[in-house]
Parts: C-alpha cells; structure tokens; sequence
C-alpha cells in the first residue's frame, strides 16, 4: 500500500514537472498563439503592379516550426551597428521593437537597383511539431508549395515569369523536394523550368546534429500532440537527406544557380553560469555542397543570424548582393527601341542653358496630367527646337524604351510616324490601311494604347512630338498618354502646352548667344573653337551678329562660308557680300539636303505665315506684321497705335483723303476710336496671334509693346512689296506726332523721336513724301524735335517749312510768320543770337504792318525779340520792348491776365541783369503774389516767382 503511495506521488510529481516544463509551449489551435500570416503565399509588400512576363518572383520559405512572422524580423536593437540611418521609419511591425528585412529594407534597395517587375512573397506553411501539430511529411510540404505557387501563376504570363527562392534551413529542403516534384508533374513543370536562383540559408542538405535530439524531444511532447515523423529524417546523413539531395541534383538544369550561405558561429543552447553551452545547428558540411554554378558562402553569425537583419549590415548586404545578382543574371534580354528616324546634324552646337532648363523641366511632375512629365519647347521657326529635343534623346537613348519620334507637321505625318512606331515595337495592327479619322486609324490606337498600358513595372517611355505648330486639326487627341511615359513638344506655338492634358511645362527657344553661334560657325570651318585664331574668331562674331544669332541663318552661312577656302578669305568675302547681296544670300537654298533643315531663311516661316493668313482672313495678322516690320526702332510701343489713332483725322484733314495716301481697311481696322478712345481690341487680337507663334516678342514696361527679330523684318517686308507701306507708315507716323503735340506728352516724344528719321529723309520715297506738304508735315515733326532739344533736326525742318510757305502764302502771311519766329526759337536754343534778331525782327515787323502793333501775335513777337536781346546782354534795348509789351497787354487783356504776368517776370529778370535789385525785386514780388491769386501756389510759374524771390532777397 505504501509502496502504491509513493508511486503515485512519484507520478504526480512526473506530471506537475512535465506540466510545468511545457504549459509554456505555444499551441496554433489558440489563436493568440498562431502566426497572423495565413498558410500560404503571403505578399511581402504591395506592389500593385499588374503581372509581366519579363517579371520575376523571389519566395520567401521559414523553416522548420516556424512562420513569416518571426523568421524574417529581427529585434531593432538585437545588434549595437544598427543605426536610425540603417532603419527606415516606415519599416513598423506589429511591435515596434522589431524590423522585417524583407519587407522593410529589400523593396527600397532591391527593386531600384534592377529596375523590373518584381513580386516579393512569404511563404508561411505549417511544420509547427511541439504541440496539437499537424502530421504531415516532407513530401506534403513540397507538394503544397508547388500547389500554391500554381495559385499565383495561373495564366501562361504568370507561369513565364523567373522564380527565386530564399529558404532557410528546413525550408531548403522544403524546396528542394518541390522541385523535384514538379519536374515530374506535367502542371507546375514550369516552376523546374523557371526556377533561376536557390538561396539557401543554413539548409541542412546532410542534416543537423540537433535532429536526433529533436527527434527524442518530439517523442516526449507526444502527450501535447507533437509530430516526431517530420524530424524523423533530420539525423546527420540520414538516408532520406542523401536521396533528396540525389533526386534534387539530377532534375536541376546546368543554368540553376545555388548560393549557400552557412554559419560561421555555434548557436548557443544555454549557459550555466559563466559556462555557455554553444554548437552548430548546421555544420558547413551539412550547408555546403559543390557543383556547376554553386557557391558557398559564410556569414560570422550563428544559424539564427542568417535570417534576421536588424540593420543593413554586411551579412545582409551579401545577401542582397546575391539577390541582384540572380535577377541581373534572370533578366532576358529587352529590345531597345528607339524610333528616331532623324540625327543629330554633325555641327550641332550643344546650348548648355537650354539642354539644362529641358533636362530639369522634364523632371517636374504633374500628378494630374495626361502624362506625368512633359514640356513644350517652344519659339521661332529656325532657332533650333527639333535638334534640342534630339540632342537630348540621344543623350538618354539608353534611359528610356521606346524613344518614338511623332512628326506632328500634318495629319498625314503623324499617321505615317504611328505607323512606323507601330512596327517599331512589334505591334499587331488590325484592319491594316486606315484612310479615315486619324483618331480610329489602327496604328494610331495601338501605339497610344501600348503607351497608356506600361504600368511601374515596365521602362519609362519618351515621345517627341516634332513640329506641333499646326493645332487646328487635332493632334491634341492623338497625343500620347500615360503614367510612364515623358513628352517633349516642338512647336512655334506657344499654346502647345495645352495639348497635353492637366499641365505642361515650357522650355522658350530663342537666339543662340555669340559664343554658340561663333562656336557653330567654327564647327562648319572645322576649327576648334579655342585653337582658332583670333582674327577668324572675330569674323565669325561679325557674321552671327549680323545675322543677330538665329540659328538656321549661321547653319546655312556656315555651310557656304565652309565651301570656300581659306577660311579667313571666306568669312571676309561672306561679310562683304552680305552689304551687297543680303536678299539672294538668305534666299539661297543650294545646300538644302545636306543640312537637317529644309528651308531657307526665306522660306522656314512660310507655312507660319500662311497659316495664320488663311485662318484669320478678317483680322489679317500678317498684314499687321508686314507693317509692323517698317518700324526702323527697335520696341514699336502700343502707345504709337493709341496716338495715331487719336491723330489720324486731323492728318486726313491737313493732307487730304489722297495726300494722307489712304490707308487701307486692313490697317485702319487696327486703328478704330471708341468716342475719343482708341479701340485696341484687333490689334491685341493681331498681335496675341503673332506673339503665339514668336514672330513677335512682347515687351514690358513703363512703354509697354513689340519687337521682332531682325530677320522676321526682313522675310515679313517681302510680302506684298508693291504695297505703299513706306507712306502708310510715315503717315501713321505723322500722325502719332501731332497727337503726342496735343497732348503735350514729353515722357513718350523721346522714343517717338526714335521713328522721326524714318519719315523725312533726303532722297527716296521719304523725301517724295515730304515734300508733298512740307509745310504741315515738317512744323508737326520739327515742333516733336524742338521739344525734345533736338535743335539741328528742328533748324533743318524750320527752315524748309518757312521757305515752304513763303513761296505757296507769301512772306507776310500769318503761317509764314509763324514758321519764322519757331525758326528764330530754335536759333536762340542754338545760341545762334544774330540770326535769330533778324528772323525776330522781320516777324515784328511785318506783324506790325499786317496785324497792329497792339496785336496779340505783334507783342509775341516783340517779346521774342526782347528774349534775343536779353541773351546778348543788351539790357536796354531788351527793357524797352518789354516795357512796351507789359503796357500794351495791360490795356489789351487787363493787369491780371497770365501773358502780363509773364512780361512782368521778363522785365524784373532784365532789370536783375542791369543792377537794379530793388525794382527787379519788387516786381517779382508783384508778379509772384499775382500768380498765387490767379494760378494756385502750385503751378510751376507761381513757384518760378517765388523761387526767383527767395534767390534774390
């Protein structure tokens, strides 16, 4: 009976111990203590991408008694090397104390490195045998991989796609059986045959040294409902190890690369005090194997560190190492296409600014547009748009596939350019020839549906829409679309970005500056640009000046200066023919074919020209450039449209209807009043559309208005050349003059003065002009250069008017009169006092005679000629006609009108000049206070007086 006792004690005891000893074991039929992953293919990030061909899939398998959810993470702080640089903050787990290197470091460092389509995935399968285990065996775990890497490639794409397997420890041999089984299966033979790369870590191909006592370990748990069958063929060189290995190593293909990684540390078991129990869980022997294409690689971790990276360290940096490896070596070859069918001409001259400006705006991105990245360089026919958009495709050909080239000249073009893109990228196009819209034209919908399809995973695409100048007709609907592509625009239009949906950026073309059109020039002379000598050097800045740096006119003077030798000779002699020759120089298209331009100087903006004639037949913008192209001063203000339309009527009625020369409808349209405003709308109109296509260029500022390149002036004045447009212009012209006289406006007559020269010249049609009505054309000019100090122009102009209008009005007439005393003003600005008396005295007494001595033009006259006697310092005579003029005015027009208060200031400032302080003062004081009553403190005569008053006390 006691001996019963203490047996049962004994085997209470056994079981309390063996209860204490295991409660902890987890069991996966409790859901707090199961993998969150389910048994299968887990993603290991979120790609999104849509499935590839060329793609590749990298699986992630645990090892034994394992799951997704531990073997891959590590503890952030498990190493002292690992740094907040090492983790990155969006690598959060479940806790926060923990990294997955699979999830949280491979996609940043992996994905950018080989540039494809990759899926990263766990595998998570249930070997759990401690406790309510599943019994199963090696084979089954091999064969339920295959059946679910049948589950993620199903459809021939899928199933064509590289596979890459990462296994660890066990996991390794769960491969190695999978592959074994389908190269003998007919459905996942393709899992064999694509397999291209084993990493192994830790795999224990000849078994471990902890498999017998995991095998007695399981054993004792079978209480718990442990599994011992799946460590059963662990033993260290087991015969079922030796026969997988066999079978593994004859269904693998020569190409099959294996990477076994092995631990070059003993895993600690436990530590009785200061004593640690340590040995390898899978000795080298056991991980190692040779062959064709294997390699064998340790780490300086134990069998643990092989899978867990808190940090971007060396272990996982040779890891990651292999990956890209495989994947570069995996990677099929991909036809590069590049649909270009043009070439950067030789003598490109690279334009740093602007390849620079391209390269940074194509790298702006718009979510919301069409296509994420596109820019619409923009500016003049001939500047050179289409040679910097192929400058830079051929300095990316290798950034992008495809590259397509789309001539956007005309509807016809583009079919023509999608066509052979179309071919380009081996595209089925079906319902072959297609004559109708070019929006249902087959190839046009295959090439823009193959763009708009390439997702992340594919190569960002470029497409260069060349020549987009013509936009009526629909290019805008056939524009190329989608997340990967980058769009690059050609176009003299500066609406072109608004072809592209959303937002488009803009590079502007403009003139190549001296040292790149010197630099052209010397390319076409086959002289480096440093080596050259000077003199030649200096010749070529003559030549692009000359042809103020356009870069077609210096491509086409650089092939004919080129032709002739010696260099210098030609430059000289291109120089000196251009004086003489310029018209047949720019003409001249005896190079064409053998530049990448077709057109001359004379004729690259033609269809411009044409186009925006036939479109616009009832604003004619190209009239409006035709004229605008006689205007010799560099900026044509708006200002000049506004007053000759205010002045235009008095013109007509000074000259006549004929006289004025007649303008036709198609300018006068641009110079309409509004009541007593000038109505700008058409000539806003006219020009918005010729600033769109940079034959016109704005300028701001307080004058705001047009310039136009030098070579634009010269194509735009070929066009209607029997047109009277010199007379139209002078007319116009004449009468901004007249209207800026009216308003008295001194802040814009100094850039009027800048168009004056043009319009009373000495020989030709100007001097014909002129002297049809000198009389009222010269006064109205000479008076704008009287006022703007311009004294010799005025003398010139003053003088033929008074001549003028002595011979048709006699030389007592009033007008004549009056032509002879502006004349005599300009004498005395000139300091020329003997000819300005005489001319005063004739014009006082003649008025005298004609008018009256008391007649308001006689007393002008008499105080013009005080004036002239006052600069010569003859005080007494000059005080005698001014005394005379004060008394006469004072009985004429009454003490207080202002011409009395001028004689007033007159005489006290002759008064001043002899000597007599107290009268001068006296009188200034006088008139000052009357001033004041009559002007207002602030008019400028009232504060001359008091001014002159404050000097003098």
């Amino acid at each position: 009976m006691g001996l019963a006792i203490y047996l049962l004690i004994f085997l209470l005891s056994i079981v309390v111990l063996y209860y204490q000893a295991t409660k902890s074991i987890p069991s996966r039929l409790n859901s707090d203590q199961a993998p969150k992953s389910r048994f299968e293919l887990v993603p290991a990030c979120a790609s999104g991408l849509p499935t590839r061909a060329n793609g590749i899939d990298i699986i992630f398998v645990h090892g034994l008694g394992s799951n997704p959810d531990s073997t891959w993470r590590a503890s952030r702080h498990a190493t002292r090397q690992a740094t907040t640089a090492d983790i990155p903050e969006e690598a959060a787990t479940d806790n926060e104390q923990f990294v997955n290197w699979v999830s949280d470091f491979l996609p940043s460092d992996l994905l950018p490195a080989v540039g494809r389509d990759v899926r990263l995935f766990f595998y998570n399968y249930d070997s759990y045998w401690k406790r309510d285990a599943v019994h199963t065996r090696l084979t089954n775990l091999g064969n339920e991989l295959l059946e679910h890497i049948g589950g993620i490639r199903m459809s021939e794409t899928e199933q064509s796609r590289s596979l890459i397997f990462v296994a660890h420890s066990f996991g390794g041999l769960v491969v190695k059986r999978a592959l074994v089984q389908a190269r003998a299966s007919r459905d996942f033979g393709h899992v064999a045959e694509h397999t291209q790369t084993i990493i192994f870590l830790g795999t224990p191909h000849r078994g471990t040294s902890f498999g017998l006592w995991g095998w007695l370990a399981a054993k004792g748990l079978q209480p718990l409902g442990s599994n011992p069958s799946i460590l059963a063929d662990l033993e260290y060189d087991s015969f079922s190890l030796h026969d997988l290995h066999k079978d593994f190593m004859a269904v693998a293909p020569d190409d099959l690369r294996v990477f076994n990684f092995f631990e070059k540390r003993p895993t600690r078991i436990l530590r009785l005090w200061f004593v640690p129990l340590e040995r390898f869980c899978v000795r080298e022997q056991s991980a190692t194997y040779e062959g064709r294409n294997v390699r064998n690689i340790g780490l300086s971790v134990d069998h643990y560190g092989l899978n867990k990276f808190a940090s971007k360290n060396e272990s996982y940096q040779s890891i990651l190492s292999k990956l890209t490896e495989s994947m570069r070596a995996s990677a099929r070859p991909v036809k590069h296409h590049y649909a270009v069918p043009l070439g950067r001409v030789g003598t490109y001259t690279e334009r740093v600014g602007l390849s620079a400006e391209l390269e940074q705006k194509l790298h702006i991105r718009h979510e919301k547009a069409s296509v994420p990245y596109a820019v619409s360089v923009y500016g003049l026919g001939g500047v050179g748009k289409s040679q910097l958009a192929l400058d830079y495709a051929e300095k990316h050909k290798h950034d992008y596939n495809p590259i397509l080239w789309i001539d956007a000249t005309d509807e016809e073009t583009v079919r023509s350019s999608f066509k052979r893109c179309a071919a380009e990228l081996g595209l089925t196009v079906e319902g072959g020839e297609n004559q109708g819209s070019i929006i249902t034209d087959a190839g046009v919908r295959a090439v823009l549906r193959w763009l708009c399809d390439r997702s992340e995973a594919d190569d960002e695409w470029l497409s260069i829409v060349d020549n987009a100048d013509d936009v009526s007709w629909g290019i805008q609907k056939v524009m190329p679309r989608g997340n990967r592509g980058r769009v690059i625009i050609t176009s003299r239009d500066q609406q072109s970005t608004k072809l592209v949906g959303g937002s488009c950026e803009s590079v502007r073309v403009g003139d190549m500056s001296p040292p790149e059109g010197r630099a052209l020039l010397l390319r076409h002379l086959q002289l480096d640009k440093e080596l050259a000598p000077g003199g030649i050097k200096d010749d070529c800045d003559r030549v692009v000046k000359k042809l103020e740096f356009l870069a077609l006119a210096i491509d086409i003077a650089g092939a004919y200066i080129g032709s002739h030798s010696p260099s210098d000779k030609a430059l000289q002699r291109y120089l000196a023919d251009y004086e003489r020759h310029r018209d047949e120089l720019l003409q001249m298209d005896s190079f064409r074919g053998l530049l990448a331009a077709e057109k001359t100087v004379c004729t690259v903006w033609d269809t411009t020209l044409e186009k925006i004639a036939m479109e616009n037949k009832g604003l004619r913008p190209d009239v409006l450039l035709t004229f605008l192209a006689h205007f010799k001063g560099g900026i044509i203000q708006d200002e000049m449209f506004r007053l000759a339309s205010l002045g235009m009527e008095k013109v007509k009625a000074n000259m006549g209807e004929e006289e004025s020369e007649g303008m036709p409808s198609e300018l006068q349209q641009f110079l309409p009043l509004a009541g007593d405003k000038w109505d700008d709308f058409r000539y806003q109109q006219g020009c918005h559309l010729l600033l769109r296509y940079s034959l016109l260029q704005r300028v701001d500022g307080g004058w705001a208005g047009v310039t136009m390149h030098g070579l634009v002036r010269w194509r735009a004045m070929l066009s209607h050349r029997s047109r009277r447009w010199r007379q139209w212009y002078m007319v116009f012209v004449l009468a901004a003059c007249y209207q800026n006289i009216v308003e008295e406006q001194p802040e814009f007559r100094r850039h009027l003065v800048g168009h004056l020269q043009d319009i009373h010249g000495d020989d030709g049609q100007e001097r014909e002009y002129f002297l049809r009505d000198p009389s009222f054309i010269g006064a109205t000019i000479g008076r704008i250069y009287y006022d703007e100090g311009r004294w010799e122009e005025a003398e010139k102009l003053g003088v033929q008017v008074m001549e003028t209008r002595k011979t048709k009005l006699g030389a007592d007439h009033p007008d004549t009169l009056t032509s002879m005393a502006n004349l005599a003003s300009t004498y005395r600005n000139q300091g020329r006092w003997e000819e300005a008396e005489k001319l005063d005295v004739q014009v006082m007494e003649t008025s005298k005679t004609k008018l009256g001595a008391d007649h308001p033009d006689t007393l002008t006259s008499m105080a013009n000629l005080a004036s002239t006697f006052w600069n010569q310092g003859r005080w007494e005579e000059a005080e005698k006609l001014e005394v005379q003029v004060m008394e006469t005015r004072k009985i004429k027009l009454g003490a207080d009108h202002p011409d009395i208060l001028m004689s007033m200031a007159n005489l006290a400032c002759t008064w001043k000049s002899q000597g007599r302080h107290s009268d001068a003062l006296a009188l200034m004081k006088d008139c000052a206070q009357a001033r004041q009553r009559l002007l207002g403190a602030n008019h400028p005569n009232t504060l001359s007086s008091l001014a002159a008053v404050a000097e003098w006390s």
